[in-house]
């Protein structure tokens, strides 16, 4: 089971016990009651593969992790329905109002989706596009938006996708305890057009030392990983990638499913490119970056490949 398997497994575990909590309210105030939800004050609704769906009432909540800042675990079920839907969302690093791709894991600023019924569930493949959730309204005991994605079948006798559009939500924000500000290091992005297509990185990771004037960033999702390693870095400015006078810099990019084949380095014939650092605070590192890559060394890919648009924005563990 890959990594981005397992987590959607244990997020699905970890909603149904939410919802099983939420649910236990069947005359919540704000929906005044309505067993039929989606109206009231708090609901969630959607269409599901152009099928009109609703929350019912009492059983949509919202639980904010106590330990991580800026989570969110948003949740609806439909009860009573002949063909009754579950919708749960993960939101991390969420500081504020704004558009946030869904698709993700917990180290980028976005989340990720479970949809569920009677005979399986269906989850975000980790794309790092698999849609968005637009945040219109947070503060402390409420959050407002919409949002729109697609699933993959992932347990039971689910089969296909399913499309879920015009979502629209105003969930009550039910704090499992004191929940502190983001911090200023949290959550970190990688992007960029890659062979003409556009790619988000679902997982990121990276470091800056500027002691050891080294930079790493690393991004992937459920198609293609993207690594950046520069070596002699001493701060902002723009650095040429390739190997010269003990000076090691590069790009790297290979598609999950055959990486023998496929994957391409700035370290390979026909190579060119640059990394440009724009910024470095103690919590933060950012930039942009563009690159012709050549066959990496060693592997048996053919071609070359282009990388455009690239930016990253990374959140530093220790400062530089």
């Amino acid at each position: 089971m890959r990594p981005a398997t397992m987590h959607l497994a244990a997020t699905a575990a970890l909603l149904f016990a939410l919802g099983a909590c939420g649910s236990s309210d069947s005359t919540d105030p704000g929906n005044g009651g309505n067993p039929g939800g989606g109206t009231g004050q708090f609901h969630m609704t959607a269409r599901i593969d152009g099928t009109a769906w609703a929350s019912s009432a009492g059983s949509e909540t919202v639980g904010v992790t106590v330990t991580l800042p800026g989570v969110y675990v948003l949740y609806g079920a439909q009860i009573g329905s002949a063909s009754p839907y579950i919708i749960a969302i993960s939101l991390y690093n969420i500081g504020g109002p704004g558009t946030y791709p869904l698709g993700v894991g917990p180290q980028v600023p976005g989340g990720s989706v479970v949809l569920s019924n009677a005979t399986g569930g269906w989850a975000t493949p980790q794309s790092g596009a698999d849609g968005s959730i637009t945040i219109t309204s947070l503060t402390a005991s409420q959050i407002a938006g919409t949002f729109g994605f697609t699933v993959n079948a992932l347990t039971g006798s689910a089969t296909g996708t399913r499309t879920v559009t015009q979502g629209e939500f105003v969930l009550p924000v039910k704090a499992t305890g004191t929940v502190g500000p983001l911090p200023d290091n949290a959550g970190s992005k990688v992007s960029a057009t890659i062979g003409g297509a556009a790619w988000n990185a679902a997982a990121v990771a990276g470091q800056l030392s500027l002691a050891n004037k080294l930079l790493t960033v690393g991004g992937n999702n459920s198609t293609r990983g993207l690594s950046i390693s520069l070596s002699g870095v001493t701060g902002p400015g723009t650095y040429a990638l390739g190997s010269s006078g003990g000076v090691a810099r590069a790009i790297t990019v290979s598609n999950v499913a055959n990486q023998s084949t496929s994957t391409w380095s700035s370290l390979g014939a026909g190579s060119s490119g640059s990394v440009t650092i724009t910024s470095v605070t103690a919590t933060r590192v950012k930039g942009t970056f563009s690159a012709v890559l050549g066959p990496a060394p060693g592997f048996q890919t053919t071609g070359t490949l282009a990388v455009a648009n690239g930016v990253f924005d990374l959140g530093l563990l220790t400062p530089p």
